[in-house]
C-alpha cells in the first residue's frame, strides 16, 4: 500500500477490505438517466465574492453522509456510524453519538439534503472559495456509490445558483473494490463509461472548472490504473482529455496523459508540502490547506491511520494556508477538507471550532465579510428546517438565499431577523457571542462582572459560543449593548436562553431611552435553549438600549442561564 491509499477509501471502501457488505444492489458496467438539473427555484443573480488573493481556492466535499430520513433505507450512514457508533445515542447537551471526535455545529445530516447543501455552499462562498471539488465515486452501481452519486449531483446543482464552480477528483480505487466484490468484470470498461458519463453531464456544464482550456479532473491516486497506457484507454471516449491531476509524485503513472500534481496530508505536515512547493517540477501543482488530522477510525472499529497532525487550535490550518497563499510555485490550492469527519479534517463549523477556520479563510484571503455573515447563513438553515412545511414561509427563504447568493446582505439579513413573528431584523453587534464580549458591556454593583462571560460548554445555540451568568458566589451582573439611528417604530428583543438553578432576578429586558423604564421578560427554567422575547417598546429617539440583567443573592454552582442569538426585531 503506497503512502496515499490509506487516505482514498470512498464511501463503503473501508467495509469492501473488512469483507463486510453495504447492502449492494445488482451491479451494472455503465449509468444512464439525465444529466443534473439546476436548481433554479432557489437562484438568483449570483455574484462573486471578491477577495485580495488572486489565486483559486477550492475545498474537497465529501458526499457521503447520510441520517435515517436520507439513506433511503431508514438507517443511518456508515460515515457516521462506522462499526460500532449508534447516531440515535444522544448525550445532555444533544451530541449524537457518532464516528467523529468533532461535531457539526448543524449536527449530523445527509449530503443529499437541499437545505444542508444551501448553507454549505453559501458558508464556502463568504469564506472566499472559488469552486467545490467533490469526491465522486464513479457510475459503478455498488456498495454506496450510486447514493453518493445521487449526492453529488444534488450539490451539483446547486453550485451554480449560489455562484461557486465544481469539478470532480475521482476515486479510480472504487473500480477495484467493485471488481473484487464480484460487481463488475472490466474495471477499464467501468473506467471508460465513467468518463463518458462525466462528457455527457459535468464537463459540459458552464461552471465546471476548466484549466488551460479543457475540463479539470483530479484523481484519488491513480490506485487502480498505474500506467499511461491504461489511462490513454480509459479516456479514449472523450475527443478532448481533461486538464488530468494525480497525487502527489504519482503522475508517472499516467505519463503524459497526467497535466500536474495535487498535494494531500501527510504526516510531515509542513516540510512535505514545502519541498512539494519548492522541489517538485510538475507544470501544475495544487497546494494543500488542512486544519490537521485526528482519525476515528480505531475507535470507530475500522482500519486505517493512527498518527496524528494537531490542530492546535487554528494554527495548523493558518500554517498549511499561509505556506499554499506564499509559494510562488502554485495558483491554487485545495482545501482538504470540508467535512471528512472521519479524519477530523473538517473546516465547516462544529461545536469544537466554531466558524474559525472560515473566518480565517475570510481575513487571510482579504473576504469582505466576517463571522456576521456566517451566523446569517445558519439562520438560514435553522428556517427552513424550522418552517419545513411552510410554503409561504419558504418563498421567502428563497429570496433571502437569492440575496446571499447575490452578495445583498442587508436584504437577507432583513428578511431572515424577522424570525417566525414577523419584523425586520436591525444589525446588532456580536449577537451569537462568537467574538467573545465584544461589542457587549456587563455592569455590576458589587464586583462580580467576573460572573458574566462568553464560553462553549455545552455548546452555543447556533454556533459555538453563548453568554453565561454563572458564578459559585452571590453576584449581581447586566450585560447590554446599546443600538442608535433606529428608525421610529415599535421594536423587541429576542434571544435563546437555556437556565437552570433559582435566581432572585432573571430578565431579558430593553429601553428606548437613557431614563426609561425597562421593559422585561422574566426568564424561567429551560433545559434546552427556547426563545425568548421582550415586550414591545416604542423608538421615538433613535436610540434602543438591551441584555440580560441576573442576581443571585446567594452563592450556588446549580444557578446559570445561557444566552445566545441575541435579536432586535422593528414591528
Amino acid at each position: 500500500m503506497r503512502q496515499q491509499d490509506w487516505i482514498s477509501l470512498g464511501a463503503c471502501a473501508l467495509l469492501g477490505l473488512l469483507g463486510a457488505g453495504c447492502g449492494a444492489p445488482a451491479a451494472v458496467d455503465g449509468a444512464t438517466g439525465p444529466a443534473p438539473e439546476l436548481d433554479t427555484q432557489r437562484a438568483g443573480a449570483a455574484v462573486k465574492v471578491s477577495k485580495a488573493v488572486g489565486k483559486k481556492v477550492y475545498v474537497h466535499l465529501m458526499p457521503w453522509f447520510e441520517t435515517r430520513a436520507t439513506s433511503g433505507n431508514g438507517g443511518w450512514g456508515i460515515h457516521w456510524t462506522m462499526a460500532n457508533q449508534n447516531p440515535d445515542v444522544v448525550d445532555g447537551s444533544g451530541r449524537r453519538q457518532i464516528a467523529s471526535y468533532y461535531y457539526p455545529l448543524i449536527g449530523p445530516y445527509g449530503s443529499g439534503d437541499r437545505d444542508v447543501i444551501e448553507y454549505q455552499l453559501l458558508l464556502m462562498k463568504y469564506a472566499g472559495v472559488d469552486g467545490v471539488l467533490i469526491d465522486w465515486p464513479g457510475t459503478i452501481n455498488a456498495f454506496d456509490y450510486p447514493k453518493n452519486r445521487a449526492n453529488s449531483e444534488a450539490v451539483i446543482a446547486q453550485t451554480a445558483a449560489v455562484g461557486l464552480d465544481f469539478a470532480v477528483v475521482y476515486e479510480d480505487h472504487n473500480a477495484t473494490l467493485a471488481y473484487n466484490g464480484g460487481f463488475i468484470t472490466d474495471k477499464l470498461g467501468a473506467a471508460r463509461n465513467d468518463m463518458a458519463y462525466l462528457r455527457d453531464r459535468y464537463f459540459n456544464q458552464p461552471n465546471y472548472i476548466r484549466q488551460d482550456n479543457a475540463p479539470l479532473l483530479l484523481v484519488f491516486g491513480p490506485q487502480t490504473f498505474q500506467s499511461p497506457g491504461e489511462w490513454t484507454n480509459v479516456f479514449s471516449p472523450l475527443s478532448q482529455k481533461p486538464t488530468f491531476l494525480t497525487l502527489w509524485y504519482e503522475s508517472g503513472e499516467a505519463g503524459g496523459n497526467a497535466k500536474g500534481e495535487f498535494a494531500w496530508i501527510y504526516p510531515d505536515f509542513t516540510a512535505g508540502l514545502t519541498h512539494f512547493y519548492n522541489n517538485q517540477p510538475s507544470p501544475l501543482k495544487f497546494g494543500s490547506v488542512y486544519p490537521g488530522f485526528r482519525s476515528f477510525y480505531a475507535a470507530g472499529g475500522w482500519g486505517g491511520p493512527t498518527w496524528e497532525i494537531a490542530h492546535n487550535g487554528l494554527n495548523s490550518f493558518n500554517q498549511t494556508l499561509d505556506l499554499a497563499k506564499n509559494a510562488a510555485s502554485i495558483n491554487h490550492f485545495q482545501i482538504n477538507t470540508w467535512n471528512d469527519y472521519g479524519e477530523g479534517t473538517m473546516i465547516e463549523p462544529t461545536r469544537e471550532f466554531g466558524y474559525g477556520f472560515l473566518t480565517s479563510l475570510q481575513q487571510k484571503l482579504g473576504v469582505p465579510y466576517s463571522q456576521s455573515e456566517l451566523e446569517l447563513i445558519n439562520t438560514l438553515y435553522q428556517q427552513r428546517k424550522q418552517y419545513a412545511g411552510d410554503g409561504n414561509k419558504q418563498a421567502q427563504l428563497n429570496q433571502a438565499a437569492a440575496a446571499l447568493s447575490a452578495l445583498d446582505v442587508t436584504q437577507a439579513r432583513n428578511i431572515l431577523n424577522g424570525g417566525g413573528g414577523g419584523g425586520t431584523g436591525v444589525s446588532i453587534t456580536n449577537g451569537g457571542f462568537e467574538s467573545g464580549m465584544t461589542g457587549w458591556t456587563t455592569w455590576t454593583p458589587n464586583n462580580t462582572s467576573g460572573a458574566a462571560f462568553s464560553e462553549t460548554y455545552n455548546g452555543g445555540h447556533n454556533s459555538a459560543n453563548h453568554l453565561t451568568h454563572w458564578s459559585g458566589s452571590p453576584f449581581e451582573t447586566w450585560t447590554y449593548q446599546a443600538v442608535s439611528g433606529l428608525a421610529s417604530g415599535s421594536y423587541k428583543v429576542r434571544a435563546w436562553v437555556r437556565k437552570g438553578g433559582g435566581f432572585d432576578m432573571a430578565r431579558l429586558q430593553v429601553k428606548a431611552c437613557v431614563s426609561c423604564t425597562f421593559a422585561f421578560t422574566e426568564l424561567g427554567t429551560y433545559g434546552d435553549w427556547t426563545q425568548v422575547e421582550t415586550p414591545a417598546v416604542s423608538v421615538t429617539g433613535g436610540f434602543l438600549e438591551f441584555g440580560f440583567h441576573t442576581r443571585a443573592l446567594t452563592g450556588n454552582t446549580a444557578n446559570f442561564i445561557h444566552m445566545d442569538d441575541v435579536s432586535v426585531i422593528k414591528l
